[in-house]
């Protein structure tokens, strides 16, 4: 009789020791992190120190509210405006991702920037830094002025596409400067009638 329970017991074990072996691993799935807020074709308005200080706007927004992290995708626009709430720049790429501590954006995919002085940048990949209020890209980029467009990395910038530096320049290439036309709001030669084009700009060639 004694032989019997203690075999049956030793059975049972096996059993639940088996069963508990073949319980399917959780789901990777679970894991993953999942955000608080997702948006879709969402603006988002940051402000540093009671100014305006960019204006986001995307196909799609996630917030992660632990790491305070917002990602973009399905394209996106970003205006960045100066210290005194002046439009300097707008920008255009197929993702992004934003600090909401520092303010800080990482824009990548086909990135285009172009000032309201009319210079226009392009990059795979573009950063813009709130603290020191810079534009800046390690990966290669090319920007055009009115006389000329320089290829290179290393790229720093102001938001106004003004003072920049690249420092690695790969080429640099030349064209005339465009003819002055002379119109009733601008009778004087020294002082060029300017077209802006306030459309999103052409995809790269």
């Amino acid at each position: 009789m004694n032989r019997i329970f203690w075999f049956a017991l030793a059975a049972a074990a096996l059993i639940a020791s088996c069963a508990e072996l073949q319980q399917p691993p959780s789901d990777p799935a679970e894991s993953v992190e999942l955000p608080e807020q997702e948006l879709y074709d969402a603006t988002i308005t940051f402000y540093q120190e009671d100014k305006l200080s960019s204006i986001l706007q995307a196909g799609r927004i996630r917030k992660f509210e632990k790491k305070q992290t917002i990602l973009m995708d399905s394209g996106i626009i970003v205006d960045f405006f100066d210290e005194n709430g002046r439009h300097a720049t707008s920008l255009w790429a197929d993702s992004g991702r934003a600090d909401e501590r520092t303010r800080d954006l990482l824009a990548s995919g086909h990135v285009i920037a172009i000032s309201d002085s009319g210079q226009r940048l392009e990059s795979s990949v573009l950063r813009w830094d709130q603290k020191t209020r810079r534009i800046i890209s390690d990966a290669p980029v090319k920007i055009a002025t009115l006389t000329d467009t320089i290829y290179g990395s290393g790229f720093v910038s102001d938001q106004h596409l003004k003072n920049w530096t690249i420092e690695r320049p790969e080429g640099k290439t030349f064209r005339e400067r465009p003819r002055t036309v002379l119109s009733p709001a601008s009778p004087d030669p020294s002082i060029p009638t300017t077209e802006v084009d306030s459309t999103a700009p052409d995809s790269l060639p």
